[in-house]
């Protein structure tokens, strides 16, 4: 079935699904390496289903394979191939983090569900080396560590009261620090991780503090290693972030999201850096964009190059595919997916329309499958 149609019912598992269709070469997701395969979007939507959609990296074209119910609003989804696997945040008071075996033909199946350590959790993603998940927890304000069985996940190896409002904990590439942005504290926690252990440590200084009222929401780390970039929610910015030998963080850049002489009522959402680290994206909800930055590497300098509209309403999370051809956008306030081409060269964004209608999609990912 061509892109457009709705998400299915969900029921316990996605069963018979269809091969994709569209490959791709890039790197792969956690623990992964370069490698070609079938492009594959999953979508988390407010009605609970994670929807999976063969891509074709070309065209943007998204096909409907199947859903799977993935629990109370999966609303952030995080993959590792490698090791077959598909995480999920249910958010609720108690948080759950779900666990489900990734299947060859990219359907799900449900392993176990275990408790996040706090409530509405907002972000889940996989340590570097496979044996742990973390996860934020948005209105408990704190994150979780969760190791990794053979039976799903386990009980929580340490928890720690991060911040009001954790949006995001993710790792560095080597796994050796973690950072985690607190929307209401206004700072990006910053962490040393024992992988031996599964627990956090605080660095020092242990936070690194935003501009008062700029809501820090999500990080994206450079390939380089020596970067991050940190959008922030409410004042609509974005912030080039130097990242030191040791695991420290240092503000060096903040550019506005928005055009000059926009008067409307916005807040971020999503920042990608391209694989090949000469472009930063960022979405605006409310202006309904996507912000384009190039990057200096020597200075950490964000230069504008221009919005894109995301061709509909509130775009919460939006991914680019690993090879840096396409990127996909989740419309949760007009409820689509779009698809713009991504220029290498220049970071300019094409837009090439509708893929797909979903139900209030708050995330879509893309992962190559074997």
């Amino acid at each position: 079935m061509s892109a457009g149609g709705s998400a299915a019912g969900g029921s316990a598992s996605a069963g018979g699904l269809a091969s994709a269709g569209g490959t791709a070469t890039a790197g792969g997701s956690a623990g992964g390496s370069v490698s070609t395969g079938r492009l594959i979007a999953y979508v988390g939507s407010g009605n609970g289903n994670i929807t999976a959609y063969a891509v074709n990296a070309t065209t943007g074209a998204m096909t409907l394979l199947g859903a799977t119910n993935g629990g109370t609003n999966p609303s952030f989804l995080a993959f590792d191939v490698p090791r077959a696997r598909l995480y999920a945040v249910n958010e609720g008071n108690p948080g759950q983090i779900a666990a489900f075996e990734l299947r060859a033909d990219a359907g799900l199946s449900l392993i176990n569900r275990v408790s996040s350590q706090g409530a509405g959790p907002a972000h889940v993603s996989v340590h570097p080396s496979g044996r742990f998940v973390m996860a934020a927890n948005y209105t408990g304000g704190n994150v979780a560590i969760l190791p990794v069985r053979d039976g799903g996940l386990g009980a929580a190896t340490d928890t720690d009261p991060s911040g009001g409002q954790a949006h995001q904990i993710i790792a560095d590439a080597t796994g050796r620090f973690v950072y985690v942005p607190c929307k209401a504290a206004d700072y990006v926690a910053q962490y040393r991780f024992d992988a031996d252990a599964g627990t956090l440590s605080a660095l020092a200084p242990a936070t690194v503090s935003t501009a008062a009222g700029a809501g820090p929401r999500h990080l994206a780390l450079h390939p380089g290693g020596q970067w991050a970039f940190l959008i922030n929610e409410l004042d609509d910015t974005m912030t080039s972030m130097r990242v030191a030998a040791d695991g420290r963080l240092t503000a060096v850049d903040t550019k506005s999201t928005l055009p000059a002489g926009f008067s409307g009522t916005n807040t971020c959402a999503e920042v990608q850096v391209h694989p090949n680290g000469r472009f930063v994206f960022g979405s605006n909800r409310g202006h309904n964009s996507i912000v384009s930055f190039s990057f200096d590497e020597t200075s950490g300098a964000l230069t504008l190059v221009g919005h894109t509209p995301t061709g509909g309403a509130t775009p919460r999370h939006f991914e680019l595919d690993p090879s840096g051809q396409l990127l996909l956008v989740a419309n949760q306030g007009s409820g689509n997916v779009h698809a713009l081409r991504i220029d290498p060269s220049t970071g300019v964004l094409t837009p090439l329309g509708l893929q797909a209608t979903v139900n209030s999609p708050a995330f879509v990912g893309m992962t190559l499958l074997p």
